[in-house]
């Protein structure tokens, strides 16, 4: 991996050219880096703009060495929220067991940021030195000797030396490489709500609750001045429904869970009236191989963890690193640069998603009682593992 001292050598020869997929925490690190390794950068994004929203992010371990390599880790610092307490609650919002403000990670150094803020700052790191543009994606894929013709939304024709797929669970740019359906995506048993709300009534700031019966999961983070609405359910299969009708998802959580107690009714009733919510299934990304010739998937587009997992966002930026890592020590051989990508950084990957599977589905939304039961004992004893 890069040093914090070392600025890596020019890879792209004459500035080859290299497409970015995404504009999210995976496209805007990877950006950074081929920049910064001589390639002549584009990114693409099929969105008008930056993807706003959503929860804080978790920033430990080899993501605060990356970011510190990419100069950044002073301003994540800056803008790091205090830190929060955990606490599971029974019906009668009795605590059942809580990990305290500074947690099990009280030996690491460890922050948690606003998404918005650590997408600001990559963002700022690439502006001028990339190709940014939006409402804008890949059509078409074809690759051929030495490089790669890709055809875009808008009909504009390039040649590419690498593209690299950014862009998410349901990622366009595996579907183009490797194949459309399903078939790589892990399906875990439930779905997730969530929605950010900007009341601050509903709990202390700086804290988490969680409520939980069989098969079904309530969950609020509150903040100084926003409250995170989450709600999660088990299903024994994938169901069916329109994902673009919004009333219909909202109308799916409220029968669901408008015959639960503790804080439910206040939650159901301060994420009524807007379409502004985020809900799909809970799903990992497992590939046999993360690239195919030219084209390789850094993020949720190769390896999503599942939102359970609370990684997603350090995952992208580590898989940045090791990208680069890979580009720099084999500059002129992209299919040894991207196995060795792979071959260090798949063992982490699948370690976080099989907890995320196991432990980590098992404590926040236990499938029946005699499960519930034993997660509760665990937690009273202060044995949560994950």
């Amino acid at each position: 991996m890069l040093s914090s001292t070392h600025v890596p050598e020019v890879v792209g020869n004459d500035r080859d050219a290299a497409l970015v997929s995404g504009a999210g925490f995976a496209g805007l690190a990877t950006a950074f880096w081929l920049n910064r390794l001589g390639y002549d950068v584009t990114v693409v994004e099929a969105a008008p703009a930056l993807r706003r929203g959503g929860t804080p992010v978790d920033i430990e371990g080899e993501t605060i060495d990356i970011l510190a390599r990419m100069g950044l880790v002073d301003r994540v610092r800056a803008k790091a929220l205090p830190s929060r307490r955990f606490a599971f609650k029974d019906a009668e919002d009795v605590t059942l067991g809580s990990i305290g403000a500074s947690g099990d990670h009280a030996s690491q150094e460890r922050y948690e940021i606003h998404r918005d803020d650590l997408l600001d700052i990559l963002s700022d790191a690439v502006t001028g030195l990339v190709e940014l543009t939006f409402a804008r994606s890949i059509a078409t894929l074809e690759e051929h000797a030495g490089g790669l013709s890709v055809t875009f939304s808008d009909g504009e024709q390039r040649d590419f030396a690498v593209v690299v797929g950014c862009d998410g669970n349901r990622s366009n740019t595996r579907r183009l490489a490797f194949g459309g359906g399903d078939r790589f995506t892990h399906f875990m048993g439930g779905y997730f709500f969530l929605k950010v709300v900007p009341r601050t009534d509903l709990l202390d700031p700086n804290t988490t609750e969680v409520f939980r019966t069989p098969g079904r999961m309530a969950m609020l983070n509150g903040y100084d001045d926003r409250t995170d609405i989450g709600f999660g359910f088990r299903t024994d299969s994938e169901i069916a429904y329109d994902h673009r009708d919004r009333g219909q998802q909202r109308r799916m959580i409220h029968d669901l869970f408008d015959d639960l107690n503790w804080k439910v009714p206040a939650m159901l009733a301060a994420s009524a009236g807007d379409d502004d919510f985020y809900f799909d299934r809970i799903n990992q990304i497992r590939m046999p191989c993360w690239s195919r010739g030219r084209v390789v998937l850094v993020g949720d587009a190769g390896y999503c963890v599942s939102p359970l997992a609370g990684l997603g966002g350090s995952m992208a930026i580590i898989g940045a690193g090791h990208l680069a890592a890979a580009l720099e020590r084999h500059p002129d051989d992209l299919p040894l640069a991207f196995r060795h990508y792979e071959e260090g950084f798949r063992p982490f990957v699948e370690e976080i998603q099989e907890r995320a599977a196991t432990e980590g589905m098992s404590t926040m939304c236990p499938v029946d009682e005699a499960e519930l039961s034993e997660r509760n004992r665990e937690i009273a004893a202060g044995d949560m593992g994950w």
